[in-house]
């Protein structure tokens, strides 16, 4: 028997190829390995009829597997047949050789860490690449293509078994969204917003980081280095060979750069300096000698693996947005004002972004997904300015998504806009939810990656909002999967799964935490860990960053309290806990904290403040999370969600929140009135 993957591994790593294969297996994909063939079987034959059937091929890399001539001439017959390639590190190593020169350029997926969590990713992915659809090339892209994937043998019906009975709500919207993605792209792909379309790829030159003599500085520099290579593979940028970066002939780096037809060029250095480490990162526009950013950062000296991936993964991002927004605006010749300026919109915050986006704009205001920028810009910052002044803010976002939805009606970026525009406006759901799903149901283009997984990401966060945890997960982990070094995804997702009792939360904020620390994602972690029981939340403490760290003895009494088992005791804590979350603007914590240690009351309060329940995107969405269960029974919880125009939503959609296919909770009054 054929299959639609084929498995390269060599008979020493038999056990991780049948895992691979009871995976695909548990997802309805045929898979084919040799470990399928029986007594008598002519294995030449059986293999050689399966690798050319297959137009997937998976080779499972280790020691043995370099070593083996049979696995490299099935690594050429799949190359010359113009398979599709994904190698798969089982352990650490570098290819050499034969292997050196067929997949120098592939976009690698390690696996020797958690072996089990990434087969069971990798086996998502290539199960939506199969079953095509919407989601088909989003995993073409996330598993190294940058074509369309292959086309796949027609396949039969088949049942697919569900473990959870919340899925099967999340099921049916996707198959709505499969059909307007199909509509979509009979229309075509989006247009950038400018007349010219997308310029040539955006080269990028990457030289690593250098360090001084100091043992410690070495590590954190080829971590660096090396986590810097993978995110930008992994982000299928177009970048200069490594090869031909360490061989660049004499001259400065920027020079070797302009030699090599690079745009951009990264660079770094790490020194010793006591017992910190500095780290300076470099981005340069090339062709007008632009420095685009410059960021020094001190670590402990403990922390170098920490320090060199956070570093590198920066610099990526920042390099990510700006080859993005030149491909995406048609701008093959920017002067040194407009590079400086989309600098300064690829490394801001929301309030100061939106004054790059206004000086932008002013030069070119013919570039649509600028003007749905900056009314994201200005109505996701809106909180932090006066309350006299919010109208203006949000008249401004009016015309900036008025002069998107003219130039750019179909980019992602105008799609996010007119949800940020809905929800400044407090407008139901009702009017922006729905055409924001269908709006993102076609695929991107490869100019469009950075939007659509921005896009994703904000919607998503907002299905959880509305309780719809299945469908939000689809959403978070196409976000994740295109924009793979965005870590606020990365957190969100992980909570999602925590959420939905899914397999491998930790192990993802086990990841998180290791590599980039932002004080809100952090406090995502510990909630997840203090309410949900994803990991010992002491872990998370000892990980807090430096801005959050006077918050770490309310979170600890927090803990204490919950441990109590008298009522009075837990209800003083909810008291303490109300006042230290207070002060710290974390209202989002404290609805679950109320209602979990007893006060009801004051967990509809919170939710029910106005400045938190009009954007409540900004935080994470707390009342459906398993703990809250209580809140959601309770006889108020129904009004609220009527007041917020969720039943509205729910009823006209056909959707309803997930918790309401549960046993537990379909009784409530919400469920109860949805029915």
């Amino acid at each position: 028997m054929a299959g639609e993957v084929f498995i390269s591994y060599r008979r020493a790593d038999q056990d991780k190829a049948r895992l691979l294969h009871a995976l695909l297996k548990q997802r309805g994909i045929d898979a084919w390995y040799d470990g399928l063939l029986g007594p008598g079987d002519d294995w030449r034959q059986k293999t050689a009829h399966a690798l050319e059937a297959a137009p997937i091929f998976v080779l499972l890399f280790s020691k043995v597997a370099s070593e083996s001539d049979d696995i490299s001439k099935e690594l050429a017959a799949a190359t010359f047949s113009k398979k599709m390639v994904i190698p798969v590190r089982i352990e650490n190593i570098k290819p050499t050789g034969a292997f050196l020169y067929e997949l120098a350029s592939r976009n690698w997926i390690d696996a020797y860490a958690d072996t089990e969590a990434s087969f069971a990713d990798l086996a998502d992915k290539l199960a939506a690449l199969v079953k095509g659809g919407a989601g088909a090339q989003v995993a073409a892209f996330s598993l190294g293509s940058t074509e369309p994937p292959p086309p796949m043998p027609a396949r039969p019906a088949r049942a697919l078994w569900v473990k959870r009975p919340a899925i099967l709500a999340g099921a049916a919207v996707l198959g709505v969204a499969l059909i307007a993605g199909v509509v979509l792209l009979m229309r075509g792909p989006a247009m950038s917003g400018t007349p010219g379309g997308d310029a040539e790829n955006v080269r990028i030159a990457f030289f690593g980081y250098t360090s001084d003599d100091d043992p410690a500085a070495k590590q954190a520099a080829a971590v660096a280095t090396e986590e810097g290579f993978k995110a930008l593979s992994a982000l299928r940028l177009d970048i200069v060979n490594r090869v031909d970066t360490g061989e660049a002939g004499e001259g400065s780096t920027l020079d070797r750069a302009a030699a090599l037809g690079a745009r951009l060029m990264i660079e770094g250095n790490v020194s010793r300096e006591g017992d910190k480490l500095r780290i300076t990162g470099l981005l340069v526009e090339v062709p007008t000698r632009t420095t685009i950013g410059q960021g020094t950062n001190t670590h402990p000296i403990e922390d170098a693996r920490f320090a060199g991936t956070s570093s590198s993964q920066g610099a990526v991002a920042a390099a990510n947005c700006l080859a993005t927004h030149i491909q995406s605006a048609g701008l093959r010749s920017p002067d040194t004002a407009t590079v400086s300026l989309l600098g300064d919109v690829c490394r801001s915050v929301a309030d100061q972004r939106a004054s790059a986006l206004r000086d932008l704009l002013k030069r070119h205001p013919e570039i649509g997904f600028l003007h749905a920028q900056l009314a994201d810009a200005l109505t996701f910052a809106i909180l932090n300015v006066p309350a006299a002044q919010r109208p203006g803010i949000v008249a401004e976002a009016d015309a900036a998504l008025a002069a998107a939805e003219k130039l750019a009606p179909d980019s992602y970026a105008t799609a996010a806009a007119r949800v940020s525009v809905g929800i400044a406006h407090d407008r139901p759901p009702l009017e922006w939810l729905p055409r924001a799903e269908a709006d993102l149901a076609r695929p991107p283009s490869r100019s469009e990656l950075l939007y659509y997984a921005s896009a994703k990401s904000s919607i998503g966060m907002v299905l959880f909002q509305f309780g719809r945890a299945a469908d939000a997960e689809l959403y978070l982990r196409a976000a994740h999967d295109t924009g793979p070094i965005d870590t606020v995804t990365r957190y969100y997702h992980a909570l999602l799964r925590a959420a939905s009792g899914q397999y491998g939360a930790t192990e993802k904020f086990e990841a998180a935490l290791s590599q980039r620390r932002r004080a809100y994602a952090w406090e995502v972690t510990l909630v997840s860990a203090i309410f949900m029981d994803t990991m010992d939340p002491e872990t998370v403490i000892k990980a807090a960053p430096e801005d959050v760290a006077t918050g770490v003895p309310c979170y600890r009494d927090l803990i204490a309290s919950l441990k109590a088992k008298d009522s009075s005791t837990r209800l003083a804590g909810a008291k303490r806990a109300d006042a230290c979350l207070t002060k710290f603007d974390s209202p989002h914590v404290n609805i679950v904290a109320q209602a979990i240690l007893g006060d009801l009351d004051r967990a509809f309060a919170i939710a029910d403040r106005p400045d938190l329940t009009q954007f409540f995107w900004n935080y994470f969405p707390t009342l459906f999370l398993p703990p809250n269960s209580a809140m959601r029974a309770d006889p108020r919880f129904l009004p609220l969600m009527q007041k917020l125009g969720y039943i509205d939503y729910w009823k006209q959609t056909k959707t309803q929140p997930d918790i309401c296919a549960t046993p537990e909770e379909r009784d409530i009054p919400l469920c109860k009135a949805l029915r």
